[in-house]
Formats: structure tokens, sequence, C-alpha cells
């Protein structure tokens, strides 16, 4: 009989997410013994660097292989698996701008190939602003939202709806903030854009995503089946709450905030990580990287769930028709 459960595959292992989901998989039945032990397979592009032979140590089966160039190896790696954790990671060492939906889509066709039977897709963004028109051969023309858009609406023209699950997750703040250090560290001063200002940032713990993914992949299939999850923080912080909250954390009472346009501050981000994909994501998740794509405003901010739209600041939320009365007492409104 089928109960759901069997060997469970993590994309993406070459990233910080990647060995966090792993660690929770393995170390959850050591939790709670009612729960199998699985076999957790760690897959990455490289099976040689010092992260796979981390993996290896927590326990971790690393199979190594290039999903956009080798179909069948793929096929292979996912075949008995029966759940496969979907992680494609950003900031990452593989995940390129150019290709984040072609790599979902390269795990999709194989585990589509291979028979995988639960799909437990990760994805930083929120489901609004369908794009299931996008011509996908023009798919590496458009930032890292659009593309998690369309891995998602391909995943459901390739699976039966009781075979996926969605998790969604914000920023992880630490891992963010980090990339500043070496600008703080120069000049005494945390940089800011000097424009949206209000845009609220939403964040979660790297622990959390990997906590939320082990519960569901050890759960039967139909327990967290056509679901979708937010994993969230109860927290919302302004940029410029943000960055009080970083300087006094770091005792630096006279420490700055310089303000500069978004160009600037790209360039210090650039220097600081030495990866421009990284940043454009980053910017993206922040919600200030705006690109125009026909009449739509590519753009992520972090109330999407609360205001209906994206693009969306709580200022401008408040100050919509009928909104604000919904805060306010019957006296009050009188």
């Amino acid at each position: 009989m089928n109960t759901g459960k069997g060997s469970i595959f993590v994309s993406g292992t070459d990233g910080d997410k990647g060995v966090a989901i792993v660690q929770q998989l393995i170390q959850l039945p050591q939790l709670y013994p009612h729960l199998t032990s699985q076999t957790v397979y760690a897959g990455l592009p490289d099976g040689t660097t010092p992260r796979a032979k981390s993996l290896q140590g927590l326990g971790a089966i690393v199979v190594a292989f290039d999903i956009l160039n080798d179909h069948s190896s793929a096929v292979n790696a996912l075949s008995g698996v029966a759940k496969l954790c979907l992680l494609i990671d950003p900031l990452s060492e593989r995940i390129r701008r150019s290709d984040a939906y072609l790599y979902g889509k390269a795990f999709i066709d194989a585990a589509k190939a291979a028979h995988v039977e639960h799909i437990i897709f990760l994805s930083p963004f929120s489901p609004l602003d369908s794009i299931t028109a996008i011509d996908e051969t023009e798919s590496t023309n458009y930032g890292y939202r659009s593309q998690f858009m369309l891995i998602e609406s391909y995943l459901y023209s390739q699976f039966d709806h009781n075979h996926i699950t969605i998790l969604r997750y914000p920023g992880v703040l630490h891992q963010h903030l980090i990339v500043f250090g070496k600008y703080i560290a120069q000049h005494n001063a945390f940089p800011l854009p000097n424009q949206h200002m209000e845009i609220t940032l939403e964040s979660c713990n790297m622990t959390d995503i990997a906590r939320a993914t082990a519960c569901v992949a050890h759960s039967p299939t139909l327990r967290h089946s056509r679901n979708s999850y937010k994993i969230s923080s109860p927290q919302l912080l302004t940029l410029e709450e943000v960055s009080q909250r970083v300087l006094n954390g770091l005792h630096r009472d006279n420490t700055a905030i310089n303000f500069m346009d978004i160009a600037t501050l790209q360039q210090i981000l650039c220097e600081s990580i030495g990866n421009e994909d990284h940043v454009a994501f980053l910017l993206e998740m922040w919600g200030l990287h705006q690109k125009s794509v026909g009449r739509r405003l590519e753009i992520t901010r972090d109330l999407e769930a609360l205001t209906g739209q994206s693009g969306k600041t709580l200022k401008e939320y408040f100050e919509e028709e009928g909104v604000r009365d919904a805060f306010l007492s019957p006296t009050s409104k009188v």
C-alpha cells in the first residue's frame, strides 16, 4: 500500500538553504521517533566540493549532475524517489538570472519522467500577477519573479494538483544584511535608497524554511497536497527601521545613514558581493528593482498577501478608498 512517503531528493543543495533543508530532513526523525527515517538525496552540480562533503557528513547521499545539459542523469537520479523538494536558490552557486526558469523546468521534466509522486516547490514570491502569457522562449529576459511564476505555472501544467505543495518564503534578513558589512566597515555608515523608504520588509528564519519543508516531506503526500503555505515572521520593518535595528545591533551610535540612488546602491552591492545576479535577486526581494514588461510593473514587496496587489506599500494601501474604515471603531467613523 502506498503511504505517500519515501525517499526525498533536494535540489539546489549548493546553497545555504539547501544544506539547511537536508539537515532538517535527516534530523526530524531523530527528534520524533514516530517518523520513519527516509533516504535523503542532495543534488548539486559538483560532488567534489567541500559543501558536497559536508552534506555527506550529515548523512545525505550526494548526487552530482548538470541539470541543464544532462536530462538522462537527472531522470536516473530521481528514479525511485517519492518526493522532490524543488529548491531554486538564486543565492546559490549554480543559479543565474538567465537560467532560473530553465533550471526549474528541467527538474520538473525529469521528475515527471521519473514518476516522482510529490513535488514540494519553494518560492520566494507571491502568486500574484499571473504571467502564463509570457513566451517561454523569452524567459531568460525576465527577472527572477517572472521566472518563478512561470516555473509554478509549468509545474501545474505537468503534475496533478494532488501531487503539488507550494511553500512561499520571504527573504532571510540576516542573509541579506550581511552584504552591507563591507560598506559599513569602510564608511561607518549604512547605505539606503533615497526613495521608497516606506517599503516594508517581511523576513523569516532559515531554520523555519528548512523545518517547514521537512515537515511536509515527511508527511503523507495527501496531507499537504494542493496546499500553499506562507512562511513568515510576525515582524514587518520598513527599510529605515531595518537600518536603525542594524546600527543599534552593531552599537554604532555615531554611524550615519548614507542615502543614494538605486544605481549607486546596486553598484555598492555588486562590489560587496561580486555577483550581479545575486544583487538583482536581492533588489527584487526588497522591492527596489523595477522592470516594465508591457504594461505590467514587475516589482516585489512583502505586503502583497495583505494588499492583494504587487508593488503596494503600506502607505499606498491605507490611502485606497475604504481601506482605513476597516481599521476604525464605529465611533471614530462619525
